[in-house]
């Protein structure tokens, strides 16, 4: 391959952001028409006793942009939240496309919850009661069920995470 076809193929490239301004510097690419990726993963957190979830980056401060060799590197530089193009030796570091593909699936991926009727048997897979079977009753708000389990030679009425279900097969 000559070095011409080189610098005509669009490959993937590793952009360091300025602190605290990912989302800037995204948004600042893609207006000037550049395709950007961010992978993000869902996070968990407690505060005030309560469970919050959000999406924050993988890599905190890079971003990886689809581009040519040839294209204009000054205006990504110049481009606000953008500190510098990873490379070294002066020569930007190409990204494998299979690496971008492997992050771009592991982003997608969310966790699904199981569809669920009142009645259906369950195994909870996560936390104190963690394998154990129980019956499912109802949602109670978005990420949490009530289930019937019996504990103790009674029916205990419990409230767990969704994310700490699996559907039991019939």
């Amino acid at each position: 391959m000559n070095i011409d076809m080189k610098l005509s193929e669009i490959a993937w490239y590793l952009i360091q952001c300025k602190p605290r301004h990912d989302d800037k510097a995204w948004e600042n690419l893609s207006r000037q028409g550049f395709e950007c990726f961010c992978p993000r993963t869902r996070t968990q957190t407690i505060r005030a006793g309560k469970v919050k979830y959000s999406y924050q980056p993988l890599f905190p401060g890079y971003l990886f942009l689809h581009m040519k060799a040839q294209d204009n590197w000054a205006k990504l530089r110049s481009t606000r939240g953008v500190s510098r193009v990873v490379g070294f030796c002066g020569v930007p570091c190409r990204i494998n496309d299979a690496i971008i593909e492997q992050l771009k699936k592991r982003s997608l991926q969310t966790e699904q919850a199981p569809m669920l009727n009142p009645g259906d048997n369950v195994h909870i897979k996560a936390g104190p009661l963690a394998d154990m079977n129980a019956i499912f009753l109802t949602m109670d708000g978005e990420q949490r069920v009530m289930l019937l389990l019996r504990l103790l030679n009674r029916e205990q009425q419990i409230k767990v995470p969704l994310s700490h279900l699996s559907a039991l097969q019939a």
